[in-house]
């Protein structure tokens, strides 16, 4: 019986293969930090045009100011791999928020630029509550 000795062979391919695997998972991990990044913006970007939207019920309301103020304590918070963060805030009719920023891979000098908006109408809430209310009130009467 003669045995047939296979040395090195799996260091071998191992070492052809590592590679592949390691481009994989580290592209896989910067694109979890991406739409990680997105994901906040994109909730922070509205959670501040609502914020401002809300003021413009008050009489002396600062919905320009209170957006603003919203959407730079929420893009305050540290982003892995993030640079050149801005917020933009525009009030007309509604608000809108809009962030940018810049996310740094750690291979091959790409960049992935990050634009989110959120968009909100000046809302009066008792007006929509009364709205909603005679709505249903006449649908209601539809059904006798």
């Amino acid at each position: 019986m003669v045995k047939r000795m296979k040395t090195g062979s799996f260091t071998v391919e191992a070492a052809c293969v590592m590679p592949l695997i390691l481009l994989v998972l580290f592209g896989l991990l910067y694109l979890c930090f991406f739409v990680h990044n997105r994901a906040w913006l994109t909730a922070a970007a509205y959670e501040s045009a609502i914020s401002g939207s809300m003021e413009g019920i008050k009489d002396n309301g600062q919905i320009y100011d209170t957006a603003r103020m919203q959407s730079e304590q929420l893009g305050s918070i540290g982003f892995f791999g993030a640079e050149n963060l801005n917020t933009q805030t525009n009030v007309g009719k509604s608000v809108q928020v809009t962030y940018d920023l810049d996310t740094v891979a750690g291979y091959g000098g790409l960049n992935w630029h990050l634009r989110v908006e959120g968009k909100s109408a000046v809302i009066k809430p008792v007006e929509w509550i009364r709205k909603v209310k005679a709505a249903s009130e006449i649908l209601g009467g539809l059904g006798d």
